[in-house]
């Protein structure tokens, strides 16, 4: 039996949550997400379109009557869901896997009744998560790096080591006496302005493959791919990368929080120098360096891994991407029956030869 999130389940996510699974990679290392109680009052009271939404689940066949939830973020555009967690984690117990198999059909189904198009996934490549997401008919069209820079540290200590136990790299000096890993500000780069939407659209279409394109492009219009949603918020800054002609031959976006940085970019193929340019912009914007910086990298951007390690970075997660599309009820007008014209035998009368004066 799956419900909606109601004031009856908040004991159950009171102790489900520490068990919670976060699908949201970026959000997860920066510290984003709020509790999953308070996510699932919070849209429980507001009742916000593109808040978080929460199913929990009770499978009443089990012995154990195994308990677990799932929460979809919805997109400010209404029309995606992205899966952030599920509970318990799939160590639990060996039905937990039923259980998220379940809710994601729920998901589904609950994400096609408000009209969403697609849901979105993140999760680790190869793990037990995917293989349920791929039961569910969630399907990868793309791949995804995390490399991670840690907190550069004072001079004369040793950088912090890692949980694999491996030492992290110290960071070099570039040839030209500038230190790569805080950057350097490149008078070309400017911050996105609200008529550069267009341009960035074009780039982001001449960069990435008709596959991914078809996926994340929410609509045939020319707006804003998912990619880049943040572009014009205040979730992070956007800036644009011109040539002297002033044709844009990139985007950087960076998200600064009090737990790290999350840098992303994208740039025109034919012009693969320009990564290391907006990287090294990026660096320099980052004013405070005692806090972890994370770069994605998706699998066609190739030549950014040693761009990357050049500056401090490390590889981190290779993470799946995976999209399900929904199916949305269509509501037809109801028709007004109307009662058909029947044919039906009546009594003609006959004319009195009184009437008619015939004696």
């Amino acid at each position: 039996m799956i419900t909606p999130f109601g004031l009856r389940h908040i004991g159950l996510m009171r102790g489900l949550q520490t068990a919670s699974v976060e699908l949201d990679p970026k959000s997860a290392l920066l510290g984003e997400l709020p509790r999953p109680l308070q996510a699932a009052l919070r849209n429980c009271f507001l009742k916000s379109s593109w808040g978080t939404f929460t199913y929990v689940a009770r499978a009443f066949d089990h012995p154990n009557y195994l308990w677990g939830f799932a929460q979809a973020r919805g997109e400010q555009s209404g029309r995606v869901w992205r899966v952030v967690r599920m509970a318990p984690h799939l160590d639990y117990s060996e039905d937990i896997a039923t259980i998220w198999y379940r809710l994601l059909l729920h998901l589904c189904i609950a994400a096609g009744e408000r009209q969403v198009q697609r849901l979105f996934a993140c999760l680790r490549e190869g793990s037990a998560a995917e293989d349920v997401f791929r039961q569910a008919s969630f399907v990868v069209y793309c791949h995804e790096r995390v490399f991670c820079r840690p907190p550069r540290p004072p001079d004369g200590e040793t950088w912090p080591r890692p949980p694999d136990g491996e030492t992290w790299p110290r960071l070099p000096d570039g040839e030209t006496g500038t230190d790569e890993a805080t950057g350097q500000l490149s008078p070309r780069i400017q911050p996105v302005q609200s008529d550069d939407c267009s341009d960035v659209w074009h780039l982001w279409y001449k960069a990435t493959p008709r596959p991914v394109l078809q996926t994340e492009e929410l609509d045939n219009s020319r707006g804003a791919p998912l990619l880049f949603d943040a572009l014009g918020s205040d979730a992070g800054q956007a800036h644009v990368l011109r040539s002297r002609g002033g044709q844009t031959l990139g985007c950087l976006h960076l998200l600064s929080r009090p737990r790290g940085a999350w840098l992303r970019l994208i740039w025109d193929p034919n012009a693969p120098g320009c990564a290391a340019e907006m990287l090294d912009h990026g660096l320099a914007l980052l004013a405070d360096h005692s806090q972890p910086t994370y770069c994605a990298v998706r699998e066609y951007e190739g030549g950014m891994q040693a761009v990357l390690e050049e500056r401090g970075f490390v590889p981190a997660d290779t993470y799946s991407l995976l999209v399900k599309h929904t199916t949305v009820r269509v509501r037809e007008p109801r028709r007004r029956l109307v009662p058909a014209f029947e044919k039906r035998v009546e009594i003609t009368p006959t004319v009195s030869r009184t009437e008619t004066g015939d004696h």
